[in-house]
């Protein structure tokens, strides 16, 4: 999609640091931290928010639990994570993503 940041992260316009790439599914830091670990996990495929997901992006939202998974594991945040999206007006960027927070 055109003019999206997380599309230009994934496209690689924009400079950020991938935790897990793959060709469904990125991880990579929120900017504006509200844990000591807060990451986003975003489909590859631009899906706008929630409401939009379908059968045809079902894949993409089953991969998307096994990565936070994995990131959960990886990052030994399974005493105390949050797994968080946001839709609507909370929704600041209009690319389907979570939010995952932890310590």
């Amino acid at each position: 999609m055109k003019d999206c940041l997380f599309c230009d992260i994934i496209n690689k316009k924009i400079p950020a640091e991938i935790i897990y790439e793959d060709d469904d599914v990125v991880v990579f830091p929120d900017i504006n931290p509200k844990a000591q670990v807060h990451l986003l996990i975003v489909p590859v495929p631009h899906i706008e928010s929630f409401l939009d997901l379908g059968n045809r992006q079902l894949p993409s939202l089953t991969k998307m639990v096994k990565v936070v998974q994995r990131v959960i594991r990886d990052k030994k945040v399974e005493n105390g994570y949050q797994l968080i999206f946001n839709g609507g007006r909370h929704q600041h960027i209009p690319h389907m993503h979570w939010h995952l927070l932890g310590d």
